[in-house]
């Protein structure tokens, strides 16, 4: 299991570094409805913001220092979108007034879907949570049938938008609709992020990756991929 940095493990990570290694920091969070951890940054920024002066001082470091704690609105793989474009910006305009705006725009229209192997798990791990958004009832009759559901995480929510019939196919269907919206609608950033849970190797044999990720080459998109934390 895992658990969140507190109001004070937050504040000491900054104080005794980060305000002094630099002047401006966004603090991306996991979405604030499945974590706690947003809410502790927050609060850990008021007294950060307040203290900060006198150790900037002693270590001779000049000028204020600034602190945003976003919100991603999202989890997992979908958290990496704001990410990427933080550092893009970060090199290309260091505004961090125009960088702000964008990343809280971006999280506000940053889609996240995952399709789970294995509902008992999820169901688990959702209930330890207090997530009600799969049902037990739902997760047995998933297994007998291997119905899986494709969840969603949009705008700090997240919730089954379909269920389709085996792990493959479903990532296969999954792929096809991202692809979909690369070819007819564009993205907002070029920036798409893939998470397993397992090597990654897997993943690039899983069917519709090939094209997927062709079309992203066609489109000059940023592919992400990394092995799934944890948590997710």
């Amino acid at each position: 299991g895992t658990s969140p940095f507190t109001i004070a493990q937050i504040k000491d990570v900054f104080l005794s570094k980060l305000v002094l290694d630099y002047d401006y920091v966004f603090c991306l969070t996991i979405a604030s409805s499945r974590s706690p951890i947003h809410e502790n940054a927050t609060k850990a920024s008021f007294a950060i913001l307040s203290e900060y002066k006198a150790i900037r001082a002693k270590a001779g470091v000049p000028g204020p220092f600034s602190l945003r704690v976003i919100n991603t609105q999202n989890l997992f793989a979908g958290q990496a979108i704001t990410a990427v474009e933080a550092v893009r910006m970060i090199k290309a305009n260091p505004n961090p007034n125009k960088i702000r705006e964008r990343l809280d725009y971006l999280a506000e229209n940053t889609y996240g879907y995952m399709v789970p192997r294995d509902r008992h798990d999820l169901l688990g791990l959702a209930q330890k949570k207090g997530d009600r958004s799969v049902g037990w009832v739902m997760a047995v009759l998933g297994t007998a049938l291997d119905i899986k559901p494709l969840l969603r995480a949009y705008r700090n929510n997240t919730e089954p938008v379909a269920k389709m019939r085996h792990f493959e196919d479903s990532v296969e269907k999954c792929f096809g609709y991202v692809s979909r919206r690369i070819s007819q609608n564009g993205l907002l950033t070029p920036t798409l992020s893939l998470s397993y849970g397992g090597e990654l190797s897997e993943m690039e044999r899983l069917p519709g990756y090939e094209p997927l990720m062709k079309l992203c080459r066609e489109h000059k998109i940023e592919v992400i991929k990394s092995i799934m934390s944890i948590t997710g």
